[in-house]
């Protein structure tokens, strides 16, 4: 599966990062996650539209460690999100952006990386791990939410 082309799955996904801790929920499958290392990092590259190979050049310049070492859990994360459908194929350019202030920029100066990259300190690098819960799923897909048409939204229910 092509990595380069990478968005959050905005129809089933909506997350949060609080004091760096980043929580995901799939609304069609009601599970929810939580990224722990520096998931929540390599999250926010993914938000502002980075690439896999991107986010691991990005990670390998942020954390002082092998580069190897680095490469290999990242890329295994960005299998995980993709393999539970927290993010998607975009199909679009993500070497290129339009920003909101109507300039072009990069995805990884959108997430601020270009201060890290001129910065002489790195941090210890811990593996990102994404952790899966399962178990809110039935009152999560309960929610009355899920049975409204997509065009109409809630208190309207499907057609049966």
């Amino acid at each position: 599966m092509a990595r380069e082309h990478l968005t959050v799955n905005i129809a089933h996904v909506v997350h949060e990062t609080i004091d760096g801790e980043t929580i995901l929920i799939h609304l069609g499958s009601g599970a929810y996650y939580s990224l722990a290392g520096c998931g929540a990092q390599v999250w926010e590259m993914l938000v502002a539209g980075a690439g896999a190979d991107e986010v691991i050049a990005s990670t390998q310049i942020r954390y002082d460690a092998d580069p190897a070492e680095i490469a290999q859990p990242i890329s295994a994360l960005i299998d995980e999100l993709l393999a539970e459908e927290l993010i998607v194929e975009d199909g679009t350019d993500s070497a290129l952006r339009i920003g909101s202030d109507g300039k072009t920029s990069t995805p990884l100066a959108q997430a601020g990386d270009a201060t890290i990259a001129e910065s002489a300190t790195r941090q210890s690098f811990v593996a990102p791990v994404l952790h899966k819960y399962t178990d809110m799923q039935e009152f999560m897909l309960v929610d009355p939410l899920h049975d409204v048409e997509q065009e109409v939204g809630w208190p309207r229910l499907k057609d049966a």
